[in-house]
């Protein structure tokens, strides 16, 4: 073999040797080199502005008009109650008024407990009478103080247990009125008439009075008096 051709094999295997070690860096590059990382872009949305309402809010009402507008309404009940009291003088609370009458109830069924069966004619007018003065006052009460009191939850039950006393009350005047007057029964009759009106009485000026006064002002009790009072004078001139 020549000197030659050995050469040519010496330098095409320095070759092959220096292809190979450039093709290894470049893989062991390749596997070094970490790949990029790449963050997905976050999409941003524009914001629609926040629409503003039309309506205004309602405007509250300030302590000094709602305390200035109770004042006014007081003084109108005080000056309508200051007028009557003008027509009709006296008290006018309403239930002064009311414990006037019963003072005179308590009067004639005093009297006619105390009947015998021969006093036909005192018997006959005495019942007239209270039947006439009971009818009155249970009007005023049912128009009057038993609607205002029903307005209120603590009154409420008291009013409807006055309305059915009155009920009873009128069967037996109602009952008494049919009778002879000189009969046996008349008497017993009257006598639980008495009772009846009695206990009536004594709800009416405790609970019931008592529950008023907590719920009504002076000037307010005035006024339903007022009311009475007219309401009385009408049904007498009529």
């Amino acid at each position: 073999m020549s000197k030659r051709s050995s050469a040519k094999r010496t330098r095409a295997r320095t070759s092959v040797k220096r292809s190979t070690r450039r093709t290894a860096v470049k893989r062991s590059s390749a596997k070094r080199t970490p790949a990029k990382r790449t963050t997905p872009k976050r999409k941003t949305t524009a914001r629609a502005p926040a629409r503003q309402s039309s309506k205004k809010p309602p405007t509250k009402k300030s302590p000094s008009m709602i305390s200035s507008a109770a004042t006014s309404v007081r003084g109108a009940m005080a000056g309508a109650a200051a007028i009557v009291t003008k027509r009709f003088p006296g008290d006018t609370d309403a239930l002064a008024l009311l414990e006037r009458d019963h003072r005179r109830f308590e009067d004639l069924l005093k009297q006619g407990e105390d009947t015998s069966e021969r006093a036909v004619q005192g018997r006959t007018a005495l019942l007239d009478t209270m039947t006439a003065e009971l009818t009155m006052h249970e009007m005023i009460e049912e128009r009057v103080l038993y609607p205002a009191l029903k307005a209120h939850p603590q009154g409420k039950d008291l009013a409807l247990e006055g309305y059915q006393e009155h009920h009873v009350a009128d069967l037996l005047i109602k009952e008494l009125h049919d009778l002879p007057k000189d009969d046996e029964r008349w008497g017993a009759k009257f006598k639980v008439l008495k009772e009846n009106l009695d206990h009536h009485i004594g709800e009416e000026e405790g609970p019931m009075f008592r529950t008023a006064r907590g719920l009504f002002r002076r000037e307010e009790l005035q006024a339903l008096g007022a009311q009475m009072m007219k309401m009385k004078a009408q049904a007498e001139n009529k």
